[in-house]
């Protein structure tokens, strides 16, 4: 089932549920209320009654005339017309029993103890307040009315001189609702389920925008990531929000573009690797074939130059794994305390023979017995300065001259090396740390050289914690910056 189909879904249970609760307990508290209601209205017409009643107990002394005397109870009753105080339930017997009739109307009883009263008993409708009125003692004990066991009282007490004298108890029972009551009820339901099928309508259409909109940004993300399957990293998604879905949309956007970013440099990479391996690949080959033809003859020269190429091929294979090492984040860095004079001072021993050849000369300002410590891998960082040398020596004009320094700030060693000209163009110096980048002018492949050893450099000061800058020298040449944090300073 697709997510919108389920989204739909959700929010209509959702408001079915929402509006069938709030409809039923609607519906059940006016229900009750009504009742409530009616039960005192129905009280308020009982004032008549309760002053009979207090006249009887006065005269009688108590309830005993009413114990087992139903036809008592029902006349008081009559008498009171609790159900419509404005009418009698008693009307005057008909002409004929005065004029053309010697029998006397019926005689009845009169509650208050007086002479009989005339007149015919109507009969008693069964949501009547006589059939659902009950009169009890002070203590709530049973003394008339129709009274069944489980019944439920809403009591009126009966107060004579500031004296619960008894209590009038209505019984609280739905049934007993009259018929236009219950007519009422019937059409208030009905209100409410018309009211509660509009809500539902409502919350469909509701349901449908929602869904809509919720799932009209995911749409968007999946047309997107189906265009990067197919490497098409140029899509860009349009989603109108600032919810956490268009912030998720930004990200996508800036995803595509850093991927596009990556398959660029992947290709480039793949491109320039090829090329430099190519490169002494061919010239191996060529040698190989000169031999194989007999153009050539074996001599220890021809040896020699055949093993330079293969250790420059080697070099260049063990630079490209070293650079995937440290893109991997998987390359070993053994910290530990690091003397970096002495550590500078042995790179450029194994570096003297060349500089002396080259007629370029070293300047530091520090001296032999000097220390200075820092956290580091020995193995590494003798990889940079060896680097920094070679690129030294391999483009800087003889004869020349490289100057080393360094300056302390608050805990980090500022290491500076500096050569003479040739320089390298401004346009130049953001590019030299990438990988495989050659200044053509005056540094170029001729020279040798990968094009990778400024790159493993910053990889490598980079994973202690540094950095690494270039910028022209003083001195005609190329300055390279190197920033390491210090561990302590020992003269």
């Amino acid at each position: 089932m697709k997510l919108k189909y389920k989204f739909f879904i959700a929010f209509i249970v959702t408001s079915f549920l929402i509006v069938f609760m709030v409809v039923g307990v609607t519906q059940i508290n006016v229900r009750k209320n009504f009742i409530r209601f009616v039960n005192n209205v129905e009280f308020e017409k009982l004032d008549k009654l309760a002053g009979l009643l207090k006249k009887r107990y006065q005269l009688t002394a108590g309830w005993d005339d009413f114990h087992d005397n139903k036809t008592g109870w029902e006349k008081l009753l009559s008498e009171s017309h609790p159900d419509n105080p404005d009418q009698d339930r008693f009307h005057p017997g008909p002409p004929e029993h005065h004029k053309n009739s010697n029998v006397p109307p019926p005689h009845h009883f009169n509650p208050l103890g007086g002479p009989p009263s005339r007149g015919v008993l109507k009969p008693m409708d069964p949501f009547t307040l006589h059939r659902r009125l009950c009169l009890f003692d002070e203590d709530k004990q049973y003394v008339a009315g129709e009274y069944q066991p489980g019944d439920k009282f809403n009591f009126r007490a009966i107060v004579l001189s500031n004296q619960t004298i008894g209590w009038l108890g209505l019984k609280n029972q739905a049934e007993m609702i009259k018929p236009i009551e219950l007519e009422f009820l019937e059409k208030q339901t009905q209100s409410f389920y018309i009211i509660g099928a509009g809500i539902f309508v409502l919350a469909i259409i509701i349901s449908y925008l929602m869904s809509k909109h919720l799932l009209s940004p995911i749409q968007e993300l999946v047309r997107g990531t189906r265009a990067m399957m197919n490497f098409d990293f140029n899509t860009k998604i349009k989603v109108h929000s600032t919810d956490e879905l268009g912030g998720l949309a930004d990200d996508f956007n800036l995803m595509a573009q850093t991927l596009k970013q990556y398959e660029t440099l992947r290709k480039n990479w793949i491109s320039d690797i090829s090329h430099e391996l190519r490169t002494p690949v061919a010239v191996i080959r060529s040698k190989i074939e000169a031999l194989q033809d007999g153009i050539r003859v074996m001599t220890p020269t021809l040896l020699n130059s055949l093993h330079n190429d293969i250790m420059g091929l080697g070099k260049l294979v063990n630079d490209l794994h070293l650079i995937s090492l440290a893109d991997s984040k998987t390359l070993p860095c053994n910290l530990k305390s690091v003397n970096l004079f002495e550590l500078i001072n042995q790179c450029l021993e194994t570096f003297l023979i060349r500089l002396e050849q080259q007629q370029i000369k070293i300047h530091t300002d520090w001296k032999k017995e000097d220390r200075l410590e820092i956290k580091g891998d020995a193995i590494l960082l003798s990889r940079v300065f060896s680097n920094l040398l070679e690129n030294c020596l391999r483009y800087t004009d003889s004869p020349g001259s490289i100057k080393i320094s360094h300056d302390i700030q608050e805990n980090r060693i500022i290491l500076c090396v500096e050569d003479s000209s040739p320089g390298v163009p401004a346009d130049s110096l953001a590019y030299i740390f990438d990988r495989l980048y050659r200044v053509e002018q005056s540094r170029n492949r001729a020279l040798g050289g990968s094009g990778l050893g400024l790159s493993i450099a910053r990889q490598i000061i980079t994973k202690h914690e540094g950095t690494i800058q270039a910028s022209p020298s003083s001195l005609g040449g190329l300055k390279i910056k190197i920033e390491l944090p210090l561990q302590k300073k020992i003269i």
